[in-house]
């Protein structure tokens, strides 16, 4: 399998999306633990989850990377998937804090259902399902 998509005539192999945290203790437990995401790479200071075989979330120790935590994180971690209620029972048994919930009843009047946690270091975490793509 092809694993680099064409962006015109240059490849992308994958993507990292990068979270910065004062401490990566809580927020590694919530991805791998909480969500079950596999951890893929770790050098102690930044730790890749794998979120689909191309993308991953990136957690990084402030005091290593290239930014600092901040508390206005305005950075969504959106996942898109067709298991919505399997995700949504996964993270209410594990106690996730929830700033959403789906509609579960509504699906069909809406472009998506979905779902949005808060991760120990104020991002938000959106799992979503389209409904229709118009």
């Amino acid at each position: 399998m092809n694993t680099q998509a064409k962006t015109g005539s240059l490849p992308v192999s994958g993507q990292v999306t990068f979270l910065y945290y004062k401490d990566l203790a809580e927020p590694a437990q919530f991805y791998g633990e909480l969500l079950g995401f596999e951890k893929t790479f770790d050098k102690g200071w930044v730790k890749f989850f794998q979120l689909t075989e191309t993308s991953c979330v990136g957690l990084v120790d402030e005091a290593h990377g290239f930014h600092k935590a901040t508390e206005d994180n305005n950075v969504m971690v959106s996942i898109e998937t067709p298991s919505l209620e399997d995700w949504y029972e996964r993270a209410t048994a594990r106690g996730a804090t929830f700033k959403t919930h789906p509609d579960f009843a509504g699906a069909g009047e809406n472009m998506v259902t979905g779902f949005m946690l808060r991760d120990p270091g104020g991002y938000t975490v959106e799992f979503f399902r389209f409904n229709r793509r118009d």
